[in-house]
């Protein structure tokens, strides 16, 4: 019988990387990324995990978004 190794997201270490990458002002440049970039880019990540943050991150990128908008009128 195989067995599949199932990966299990560790939520806290994917909060405290964006938090991370919060505070140093890189979201910006992250939310450009897809998800094999950031599994390139924080190899300790696993696939689920890489998917947390990228959700994270764009989720993060349309809030600026919305807020510039309401912002000019």
């Amino acid at each position: 019988m195989i067995t599949i190794n199932k990966q299990k997201p560790n939520k806290s270490e994917v909060n405290k990387l964006f938090d991370s990458l919060k505070k140093e002002d890189l979201l910006e440049d992250r939310a450009e990324y897809d998800e094999e970039d950031l599994r390139v880019a924080y190899p300790k990540l696993n696939e689920k995990e890489a998917k947390m943050l990228y959700l994270k991150i764009q989720k993060w990128k349309h809030t600026q978004t919305k807020k510039k908008k309401d912002s000019k009128f």
